[in-house]
């Protein structure tokens, strides 16, 4: 119940973020980490279960209260337009663009397939978040992926047929990239789908690209992932 209350609490959070907030900074303890060495049989199957899905829920409120802290922190939203109008140019697809809230949303229609992409730049330089550029790059892009991937109506995680997480930084900036294609058929139909979520934290700037796209036809898909592609060049790292 208590993760279903933070998800919801989340998702009000994502659907109502203006273009800057306030913060109160997190509050950080140091913690005492000890390792136990046992052996299997000296533990009780459900007591590993019991054990593994209590590390998982703390992993997840970690989580979960990070992006709370996140959007609730002093984030301004910076222009995207060059970025999005460059990674456009020779787009085969259908296009409608909205911009709002501070992110600018790409609505693409294909001849049997279509998705979205959304493009948004956040300046990070004005909040107090405590911490590292590798967790806020992690965290916030696996969030994203999650809620972008949920958009493909129907897929789960059984139908990703391939996937790929990437997180690397240098010095003052770092690079986050995770995307996965799918290939789901009811045996009459197959649908072809990719999503991927692209950050670069540099200069107190998070700029993000993530999209999904879902056809019946596989060359759609591939356009797609080529589009994603043209965005992930147009930004700077």
């Amino acid at each position: 119940m208590k993760t279903k209350v933070i998800t919801a609490f989340l998702a009000a959070i994502a659907m109502t973020m203006t273009a800057c907030g306030t913060i109160s900074p997190p509050l950080q303890t140091a913690q005492e980490t000890t390792t136990t060495t046992v052996t299997a049989e000296s533990i009780p199957d459900s007591a590993v279960s019991s054990e593994a899905e209590s590390t998982v829920d703390e992993e997840q409120v970690k989580s979960d209260t990070f992006i709370a802290e996140f959007f609730d922190s002093n984030i301004c939203f910076a222009d995207v337009s060059g970025i999005v109008t460059e990674a456009m140019k020779g787009c085969t697809f259908e296009s409608e663009k909205d911009d709002s809230n501070g992110v600018q949303n790409i609505s693409l229609k294909g001849k049997n397939g279509g998705g979205t992409v959304d493009v948004m730049c956040i300046d990070l330089s004005q909040t107090q978040l405590d911490y590292d550029m590798e967790y806020i790059l992690e965290n916030f892009g696996d969030y994203y992926f999650g809620q972008t991937s949920a958009q493909m109506s129907g897929i789960t995680e059984d139908d990703f047929v391939s996937s790929y997480r990437m997180t690397s930084s240098v010095v003052s900036k770092g690079k986050y990239q995770r995307y996965g294609s799918v290939q789901k058929s009811d045996g009459m139909a197959t649908q072809f789908g990719y999503t991927e979520t692209y950050a670069v934290l540099s200069e107190n700037k998070l700029t993000v690209v993530s999209g999904a796209f879902l056809s019946s036809d596989m060359m759609e898909r591939q356009s797609f992932s080529q589009l994603m592609s043209r965005f992930a060049e147009n930004v700077k790292y």
